[in-house]
This record gives structure tokens, C-alpha cells and sequence, in this order.
């Protein structure tokens, strides 16, 4: 059984969350604040964490970043906030997904369950693909660069292994957004400008993935 971590100091909203996603076939481990899930976090080894962004005592871009330091687990953000600038600041702190409050829990769900079919498929899978100095190891989902592992997001590993995976052949912004963020309503907003910039700034080489008229993109060979 997959196990979530669900760190979200509104009790009422933890407790139906955690009750909704127990009975869609979830081990659920709850935390209402930082400090207590931190303690569990390497013992329960979660297959995703959701985290509501306004938690008192730590900030939620911080705690973000404890995360990445040490796993690559997929974040779905909690917010009540709504607006193109916030979206964009998740992406770029490393969160996977976000949803809005007041949210539909069967909305949450349908996207946990894609990003967990995604690493249930990609673990089945043992191969690396090259290019130049850098290594895309689907197992593992590690991208590694002259020895040293970078950390993606799990969007953002997806995209660059489709890129990497198409060859010289084109990526489209609609095959981004179907097959890897899954839903298509953000389709003209800067989601993936902000993907493709964080690839391009971690992996130490901004020209590795071309843009092509805004609408495609393609490895750099």
C-alpha cells in the first residue's frame, strides 16, 4: 500500500483528507506541524507528501527545501493562494504539484494517483539515457552530471526525460502538459517557461534544451 504524508494544521481539513484517501486504498501518516513530521519523515519514507503552505512556525519554502536535500519525493502544495505569480514560485522552489483551497478531494486524488502510477511505471524500468555528460537513470530517477546527482522535481525530470527520450525529434508544449502535468486548462500559462527554466539553471547549461517558436522543444544536438 503507497503511504502519503499529509502535513496541515486545519484539523478538520486533515481529517477528512486523511479519511477520503484511507478509503482510496492510502496508508496515511498525519502531521499538523513541521517538527513532528520531520521526526517520521525517514522512517515512513513516503511515496508523496501533500503540505499546506501556511503552517505556523516554519515557512513553507524552507521546509521545501529540507526535502530536497535529502529525497526527491513528489509535493503536492495545499494553498489558498491563486494567483500566476504564486503558481510559478512553487514550481520554482521545487514543489511537483499545488491545488487550491477549497479543493475537490476527488481532483486531489485523480492527481495522486497519476504521479504515483508514473514512479510505479518508471521503477519497472531500469534504463539510462546519455547525452554528452549527463545521464537520465529512469530507475533511480536521478539525473547525474559528471558524477554528481542533480535533484529535479518530479515534473521536471519527466520533461527532460521526454526530451531526451524524443532525441532530435520535437516536444510539443500540448504533449508536456497531457502526458506529464496532466491537466490541460494551464496550457497557455508560463507552468512550463518556469519547468523548462529550472531544468536549464540545474543542470548547469542553459542551452541543452532548445526552444523552438515557443511552442516545441528538442534537445540541443
Amino acid at each position: 500500500m503507497k503511504k502519503i504524508l499529509i502535513i496541515e494544521d486545519d484539523k478538520w481539513i486533515s481529517a477528512s483528507l486523511k479519511l477520503y484517501l484511507e478509503n482510496s486504498n492510502y496508508n496515511i501518516e498525519l502531521h499538523f506541524d513541521w517538527t513532528d513530521a520531520i521526526n517520521k519523515f525517514n522512517l515512513v519514507n513516503p511515496d508523496l507528501i501533500i503540505l499546506d503552505i501556511n503552517l505556523p512556525w516554519k515557512d513553507w519554502i524552507q521546509i521545501t527545501k529540507e526535502i530536497r536535500e535529502t529525497s526527491q519525493v513528489p509535493i503536492v502544495m495545499l494553498t489558498a493562494r491563486w494567483s500566476e505569480l504564486d503558481r510559478i514560485k512553487w514550481l520554482e522552489i521545487w514543489a511537483d504539484d499545488y491545488i487550491a483551497k477549497p479543493f475537490s478531494p476527488r481532483e486531489l486524488l485523480a492527481r495522486i494517483n497519476t504521479i504515483i502510477r508514473r514512479s510505479w511505471e518508471n521503477n519497472l524500468s531500469n534504463t539510462l539515457i546519455s547525452f554528452e555528460w549527463i545521464n537520465v537513470n529512469i530507475d533511480k530517477k536521478i539525473v547525474e552530471i559528471d558524477w554528481v546527482n542533480i535533484w529535479l522535481t518530479w515534473n521536471e525530470f519527466e520533461i527532460l526525460k521526454k526530451i531526451f527520450e524524443a532525441d532530435w525529434w520535437i516536444v510539443t508544449r500540448d504533449t508536456i502538459m497531457k502526458e506529464i502535468i496532466w491537466y490541460d486548462k494551464y496550457l497557455y500559462d508560463r507552468t512550463i517557461d518556469t519547468h523548462i527554466k529550472n531544468i536549464r539553471k540545474k543542470i548547469w547549461k542553459k542551452d541543452i534544451i532548445l526552444t523552438v517558436r515557443w511552442e516545441w522543444y528538442r534537445i540541443n544536438k
